[in-house]
């Protein structure tokens, strides 16, 4: 039987088609739906349907552009586009495409029946032409291994859209879709270094972007079992480091989901090996109860605390002290080297820190001189806390003297903001429930102290970082859409030019021309 997925952005339309037709009965098996062709895709995959059916207009993707992928990745797959829009040029563009048919609604289930009859008869004939492009993309491939390289480096920094990346994955053979994705960064001393159980026992693409550095990309369906994964990755690498006697240095980015997400983990897990790079610096001497003590260490994240000093209130120092240096408390912990050891580490990471965010104040960066020399004599756990408070408190103060000076609740609430503005739900409502305040007293108090309300703030948020995007990406209009918080791609460009005065192309022509000019 052959297999039928839809593609529509009218639930009514998807229960409709998906509870008229007796499937089965007629030789079918409908093996799924979506609601635009970007969260299409990857099912489609999956499921590798003989026959795709989409509509022409949705969000994110469209069903032409869609369509151009699938020509390229799927092209056994025969596509029939159902469109509300009865003009020459889509119907032009679907053809060019090779668009197998072209209907326009509404469609009666009987004429649906009549259409997939139609194109099934076409199916078999293709499956010799399917197994020579095959055939081509692997002898291509063979020629390519740089080409491939350089695509994972660039789609790893973002260079890539949605679309341009798929394209390009297919024309090197590279099995790109996957639900979910993060980044594993490894920097070894030696040229044999052997990291082939990471490919071997993990579902990931593996490339070279140094001579002695691999970078990962990882792939799987279920975001808990990659964070999971990436956690006894974390731990494995840690002690493998230490028992084989040499300095492998490493990063992990978070789990992202959609291809956008690689570039932010990379950029994470980039931020981590360096600021390894830096702890590994000054802990070159160590005796192997010392190397026992580290691997112990592997219990707290670096990364908590460079997300702390970025992103941390005051109020919270002695608790987020208390919990990232909760594992010194245990009785396993004994050795002083221990306590040595996270007290540098701890010291390192908020120098690197404060050179990043270039924090100049004199008197602040004299009293953390003044406390580093302390460290060394630091042998008991309540010194370690007090030793942490102070640091993080003159950090902090720096950090905001930088920004405006809101009160408690208004910069929470900016925080909160910055930190989520990619969520599309994202709402009054739900920035004052995070803050722990009224909303209405929120929005008084925020349009009292920011002179906005907390949804033109938000707002300009999110226009900022899409004019980021537009200047430093090839991201598609709907692509940086999404990004920045908006699931309708034509309400964004009516606000980005109520606000810029610019529609993007004309704003992203206009930094072009300026950076060349």
């Amino acid at each position: 039987m052959k297999k039928v997925f839809l593609v529509d952005d009218e639930m009514a339309i998807r229960d409709g088609i998906g509870r008229s037709i007796n499937w089965e009965k007629e030789g079918y098996i409908f093996c799924g739906d979506a609601s635009d062709g970007e969260l299409a895709l990857p099912l489609i995959e999956k499921h590798k349907p003989d026959i795709v059916i989409t509509d022409i207009k949705m969000p994110f993707m469209d069903g032409l552009e869609l369509s151009r992928i699938l020509r390229n990745r799927l092209p056994s797959t025969k596509i029939i586009i159902l469109s509300g829009h009865d003009e020459f040029d889509y119907a032009r563009e679907a053809m060019r495409i090779q668009v197998t048919e072209y209907c326009l609604k509404p469609v009666s289930s009987q004429d649906l029946l009549n259409i997939l009859k139609k194109v099934s008869l076409q199916i078999e004939q293709e499956q010799m032409a399917l197994k020579r492009i095959l055939d081509l993309k692997n002898q291509a491939m063979q020629s390519k291994t740089v080409s491939r390289d350089k695509f994972l480096y660039e789609l790893c920094v973002g260079l890539y859209s949605f679309s341009e990346a798929i394209n390009v994955a297919t024309e090197l053979n590279i099995q790109l879709i996957s639900s979910y994705y993060y980044i594993i960064i490894v920097e070894y001393p030696n040229e044999r270094e052997n990291l082939d159980w990471i490919q071997i026992k993990y579902s990931c693409l593996r490339f070279q972007r140094k001579a002695r550095e691999s970078v990962f990309i990882m792939l799987g369906e279920s975001k808990q079992e990659l964070e999971r994964e990436s956690e006894s990755i974390r731990k494995y690498l840690g002690k493998y480091t230490e028992t084989q006697n040499h300095s492998l240095i490493f990063g992990i980015g978070r789990v992202a989901s959609r291809i956008q997400g690689i570039s932010l983990s990379f950029s994470e897990a980039d931020e981590e090996k360096n600021y390894s790079k830096i702890i590994q610096k000054y802990s070159s001497k160590e005796s192997e109860k010392d190397i026992e003590s580290k691997i112990e260490l592997q219990h707290f994240k670096r990364k908590d605390l460079i997300d702390f000093l970025k992103y941390g209130n005051r109020d919270d120092i002695k608790s987020f002290s208390l919990s990232y240096s909760s594992y010194l408390k245990s009785e396993n912990v004994s050795s002083q080297f221990t306590i040595y050891y996270f007290l540098m580490d701890f010291t390192i990471t908020i120098s690197h820190f404060l050179k990043e965010l270039e924090i100049d104040n004199i008197e602040i960066l004299q009293e953390m001189s003044k406390l580093e020399k302390k460290a060394s004599w630091i042998r008991y756990y309540p010194d370690v806390i007090i030793y942490m408070e102070k640091m993080l408190s003159l950090v902090l103060s720096s950090r905001n003297s930088l920004a405006p000076n809101y009160s408690h609740s208004v910069q929470l609430a900016i925080d909160y903001i910055h930190n989520h503005y990619s969520d599309s739900q994202l709402s009054l409502q739900a920035i004052s429930e995070a803050v722990n305040v009224s909303a209405s007293y929120l929005s008084h108090l925020f349009s009292q102290e920011t002179g906005s309300t907390l949804i033109e703030y938000l707002t300009k948020t999110r226009i900022e970082q899409a004019k980021g995007l537009l200047e430093k990406t090839q991201y598609k209009t709907y692509e940086i859409a999404n990004q920045v918080g908006y699931s309708d791609s034509h309400y964004f460009c009516r606000t980005f030019k109520k606000i810029t005065g610019m529609t993007t192309k004309q704003y992203k022509n206009q930094k072009l021309g300026t950076r060349y000019h």
